[in-house]
């Protein structure tokens, strides 16, 4: 029986995967032979039937006829027949010649209906309800029809579009979100270095006209805020030109740990000019046989040891810099007296740690699951409040462009830490 019903299934099968024309001609064919079959049936019923009439009548002239031709019509008497069974006999010899035809018009009727609903009803209601809701901008359905006739083809072909026109929204829609992200980064990391030059400009303001800045402390000042506009000028440009943060290029290049030291202290000079916020720096390096102490308290003007100018990075110092402001920019938002920076470079792992502390109250439990998300609030209902929520997670992206990480806790002295990491290493050691 298994073997019996493997086989009708296949059979059934293969009869719904025929084309349209394969499966009208088997149809055609069936009916010809259960219309072949059933008249010949119905003959031999009519024939015995009319044998049987005639059979009543044995023994006498039972038939007279007389025929009349009149153009085509010949007309049939029997006088001898009782009036019920002539009518019965003229009715099965009628039948009995043209069952044939009544059997094929009606096989045909029922043919085309059964061949509609088992065909075609179906995968039409399918395509019909599909193009209505693609019309309505749904195209959350699918369209599935178990055949490889035409219509199937058809259905494949409209699921096939629906799964395109899905692909094509959800590339349009990311494209916009990465044009929101990109527009949101160009104005969030634009405040910063404008801070930057802002506290360069009132440093300026300040002491200038108390004569107590010498020659070159000014010009030594007006180069660093030359350096910051030309970066400016360097981020708009590439800006412009890209349609996401992932296109931001990474160009690393030969410096030494003193050089990068030296830029942060550069940025924190200027931020301590305009904000009530104190902001420190330490600096460090760990070697595989030895631990640099740490420079933290350096007399103004004082540029960093020469042991440290004796450690060469490949790093993007464009992307470190960035990386720098934006943690910056979230400390100033939440710590109320002190900010600390830590730079760190690890001889034996190419990589350097740069951590920002504040003294605020800290991350939240919720803050800290969602905090990289992309424009998470932790109170997005604060009208007044222009954060836009990208900053830690540009900076995420930007630590994996220079193969490093983001991480994110609160210090056990208090308050939240941000860590971000660089590799440092030579591309042709890494």
């Amino acid at each position: 029986m298994d073997w019996i019903e493997e086989k009708t299934e296949a059979l059934r099968i293969h009869i719904r995967n025929l084309s349209f024309r394969k499966a009208m001609l088997a149809y055609i064919f069936v009916l010809a032979v259960l219309v072949w079959g059933i008249s010949y049936l119905t003959i031999l019923f009519c024939w015995k039937w009319e044998n049987s009439i005639w059979g009543k009548y044995n023994g006498i002239e039972t038939l007279r006829h007389t025929i009349y031709q009149n153009g085509l019509h010949w007309y049939l008497q029997y006088s001898a027949f009782d009036p019920t069974d002539r009518s019965l006999f003229l009715f099965l010899d009628f039948f009995r010649v043209w069952c044939p035809f009544f059997y094929a018009f009606g096989g045909m009727v029922l043919t085309i209906f059964r061949f509609y609903r088992r065909r075609l009803a179906l995968p039409l209601s399918l395509l019909q309800k599909s193009v209505e809701n693609i019309r309505g901008n749904d195209l959350d359905f699918q369209i599935t029809y178990d055949s490889r006739d035409e219509l199937g083809q058809l259905c494949d072909s409209v699921e096939e579009m629906r799964l395109e026109l899905i692909r094509g929204k959800e590339e349009m829609w990311r494209l916009m979100e990465q044009q929101k992200e990109l527009n949101a980064a160009f104005a969030h990391d634009l405040r910063t270095p404008l801070t930057v030059l802002h506290g360069y400009t009132d440093f300026l303001a300040r002491y200038i006209p108390e004569g107590k800045i010498s020659e070159e402390k000014l010009q030594n000042t007006l180069a660093l805020m030359s350096q910051h506009l030309k970066r400016l000028e360097e981020y708009s440009r590439t800006m412009k030109g890209i349609r996401s943060i992932d296109e931001v290029p990474f160009v690393p290049e030969k410096i030494t740990f003193a050089d990068l030291c030296q830029k942060v202290e550069e940025i924190l000079f200027a931020l301590n000019q305009v904000r009530d916020i104190q902001i420190t720096h330490r600096a460090s390096v760990h070697t595989g046989n030895q631990n640099i102490p740490p420079t933290c308290t350096r007399q103004k003007g004082e540029r960093y040891s020469d042991s440290f100018s004796s450690f060469p990075l490949y790093a993007d110092l464009g992307l470190f810099i960035e990386v720098l402001e934006n943690l910056l920019s979230n400390a100033i938002r939440y710590a109320t007296r002190q900010i600390e920076v830590l730079s760190d470079y690890d001889e034996t792992y190419g990589e350097v740690t740069l951590s920002v502390r504040d003294d605020g109250c800290g991350f939240s439990e919720e803050k800290k699951k969602n905090a990289l998300k992309p424009y998470y609030k932790e109170y997005p209902t604060d009208a007044a409040d222009e954060h836009f929520g990208i900053g830690l997670p540009i900076c995420k992206k930007l630590c994996r462009k220079h193969g490093g990480t983001l991480n994110i806790a609160n210090s056990i002295q208090g308050g939240a830490v941000i860590t971000a990491s660089f590799s440092v290493k030579s591309l042709n050691n890494s």
